[in-house]
């Protein structure tokens, strides 16, 4: 809007007025002048706004107050001047407006957020505890839905670990991928909470990696594991049965035609094939009784049992060539005191303690980590 002036006197005074206004200030007077509309980040119209902006009884920016000039000053000046009080006023009350208004941004965080009750986060707290000290799920009673689902997760991960069955975790669908899936959903909460959440995360990609192991690796960490966490029974059990699984998994490794053979009738019973396997040896090297077969379904020694005896008793003379004589004897004692405790433990009313067998079976599995991880004393 372009203003004129009848007097030039009063168009030049009129004009000092605004005289240090920026050229933008200019065009946005001349756009408020001429009632366009302007676009704000809202959905409240430009009359929403100036009836919001007159409940406000204090008003931050004083109006431009009305200039006392000479009785030349005539009626077209005092009609301009009060337009651009009035621009001024409706400019306030927009700006005020919109410092009140919300910012949906803000609000839709606020609602995507989890919202954990005292109770239920006391619940979390105590079974993640559980869960990373002794493997364990008390509970998954809870009214957040996300704090239950992680719950029902973690106590179906326990239930695979007390069962000694830890084929779950090497498949795609693995419950470990699942759950550290939900712990994100949870979110983070007081330094208690944190704690929980960062060792049972830990706890749970270890398990992962486990799971990924071959079977003589994987019988051996999930041994340790379970020991760790005071499972004894458990411990033992798997640790029993990973002596048998350590022969089986090198012998596999002496020909082809052996592994082919194994694999096709050997591993029909793998439990039955690595108890025999610990029989087999012991019957060799420290009984030295007559041969009997290392495969469960031969009556007598085949040519195959014969050969794997044979290869067996050139690696041991190996051994003893380069100092290390007795090291099978060695394995076998390990083997064998295993299999006793294993059996003390697995019946009521055993008549040793607990942290005695704890401890041995620890110096135990120590042995056994030399003799068959770090010297491979049946390889080929």
């Amino acid at each position: 809007m372009e203003l004129s002036f009848k007097d030039k006197k009063s168009q030049k005074l009129f004009e000092n007025t605004i005289v240090d206004n920026s050229e933008e200030d200019k065009l946005f007077l001349e756009e408020m002048a001429n009632d366009n509309e302007v676009e704000v980040s809202s959905s409240l119209s430009l009359d929403s706004l100036e009836k919001i902006a007159k409940k406000e009884t204090i008003v931050k920016s004083k109006p431009l107050e009305i200039m006392e000039v000479d009785d030349v000053l005539n009626s077209d000046i005092k009609i301009q001047i009060s337009q651009l009080n009035r621009i001024e006023s409706k400019q306030n009350a927009i700006l005020e407006a919109l410092e009140e208004m919300s910012k949906p941004t803000i609000q839709k965080n606020i609602e995507n957020t989890t919202t954990i009750n005292r109770d239920d986060e006391d619940i979390l707290k105590l079974n993640l505890e559980l869960f990373y000290t002794k493997l364990i799920i008390i509970s998954t009673n809870s009214k957040n839905r996300d704090i239950q689902n992680l719950l029902i997760t973690l106590q179906d991960i326990s239930q695979h670990l007390f069962s000694n069955s830890f084929y779950i975790f090497s498949k795609d669908n693995s419950p470990i991928k699942e759950a550290i899936n939900m712990i994100s959903l949870i979110g983070m909460g007081d330094s208690i909470l944190n704690n929980h959440i960062d060792k049972t995360e830990k706890l749970l990609k270890e398990i992962d990696s486990f799971g990924k192991d071959k079977i003589f690796q994987q019988h051996y960490n999930f041994a340790n594991l379970l020991l760790d966490k005071g499972l004894l029974l458990n411990s033992i059990t798997l640790f029993n049965e990973l002596i048998g699984v350590y022969i089986i998994e090198s012998i596999k490794t002496y020909s082809k035609n052996i592994d082919r053979y194994i694999q096709i009738v050997g591993e029909e019973d793998n439990s039955k094939l690595y108890s025999q396997a610990k029989e087999f040896i012991d019957n060799i090297f420290v009984k030295k009784n007559k041969m009997i077969p290392l495969f469960p379904k031969h009556i007598a020694p085949k040519d195959i049992d014969k050969e794997i005896a044979k290869k067996l008793e050139n690696i041991n003379r190996t051994w003893s060539n380069r100092g290390d004589k007795g090291v099978f004897e060695k394995y076998i004692y390990i083997s064998n005191r295993v299999r006793y405790i294993r059996n003390r433990v697995a019946h009521a009313n055993m008549d040793i303690s607990f942290k005695d067998i704890n401890s041995e079976l620890k110096k135990l599995i120590i042995d056994f980590n030399y003799l068959a991880i770090e010297k491979n004393i049946f390889k080929k």
